[in-house]
């Protein structure tokens, strides 16, 4: 399968960022993210990873033993107090890593400042060459994919985009044809995972199912295929599946690898029946 597949760091955030690269070269895959500054400060871990530290180093090796790319790197949250140019270590380090990509979350409920405020950090990255991806949430600011394109394109720049994620889409109630509505240009990867079809009534327990429970593609009832068709056909994969009671009997790589595999399978059945 040619489609570039991306292990995502937090589908093994047991692992310190040298590891994430030698867990996804025995998974067999050819990319992986970083979360080089943590999306809830004090509630997992901070790697030692902005400047010249001996575990950016050692980062910087295992790229180059293992062969695998860093695609990535997060997560960057837009919030009242926000000073952008707090974000410049971070960029810098995931652009001297490599990495093509970072995630965006929007903590505020107020869409010119947000258009304001992504635009701003879109400039931050231009030089870097790295692409800035907006990703909603519905307990963030920015809670649907409709709000998220809107943000994107007010701001209007050339290396902005949106991150789709499965989780998402569903619990924010869009669907496959609110993704299909949205112009090629403008999206950024898509981060596949499955999930129970119920929807949970409390901001805590989307949490707590997308950061620590979520699960592989075709085990749930969300419209994956729904979605996968939805995409351009070509649109790089980030494999984002956290399933903390697995992690507890099942190592990173072999779970990295069932993922993998479970990911490919599911990306065959839809190819099979649009060549239908």
């Amino acid at each position: 399968m040619n489609r570039l597949i991306s292990l995502a760091h937090l589908t093994v955030m047991e692992l310190a960022p040298p590891d994430v690269f030698s867990a996804a070269a025995e998974a067999g895959y050819s990319h992986a993210s970083l979360r080089l500054a943590p999306a809830a400060p004090g509630k997992e871990a901070q790697f030692p990873m902005i400047g010249d530290t001996p575990m950016f180093r050692e980062t910087q090796r295992r790229i180059a033993d293992s062969g695998v790319a860093l695609f990535d790197f997060e997560i960057l949250r837009i919030n009242r107090d926000t000073r952008l140019t707090d974000f410049l270590p971070v960029i810098e380090t995931g652009a001297k890593l490599g990495g093509k990509f970072v995630l965006v979350a929007g903590d505020v409920e107020d869409e010119p400042f947000m258009v304001d405020k992504f635009a701003e950090i879109c400039a931050l990255g231009a030089p870097f060459g790295i692409g800035m991806g907006l990703e909603h949430m519905p307990w963030t600011g920015v809670k649907t994919l409709a709000a998220a394109r809107r943000i994107v394109e007010a701001a209007n720049p050339a290396n902005g985009h949106i991150i789709v994620d499965a989780i998402h889409v569903d619990r924010s109630g869009e669907t496959a044809a609110d993704v299909a509505a949205m112009p090629r240009h403008l999206h950024c990867y898509f981060q596949i995972c499955d999930l129970p079809a119920e929807r949970p009534k409390d901001h805590e327990t989307m949490i707590y199912q997308a950061r620590q429970a979520r699960l592989p593609p075709g085990e749930g009832g969300l419209d994956l295929r729904g979605m996968l068709r939805a995409i351009p056909q070509d649109l790089p994969i980030s494999v984002e599946i956290p399933m903390a009671e697995l992690a507890r009997t099942m190592p990173a790589a072999p779970r990295a690898r069932m993922l993998r595999e479970k990911t490919e399978a599911m990306l065959r059945a839809v190819q099979a029946t649009a060549s239908a």
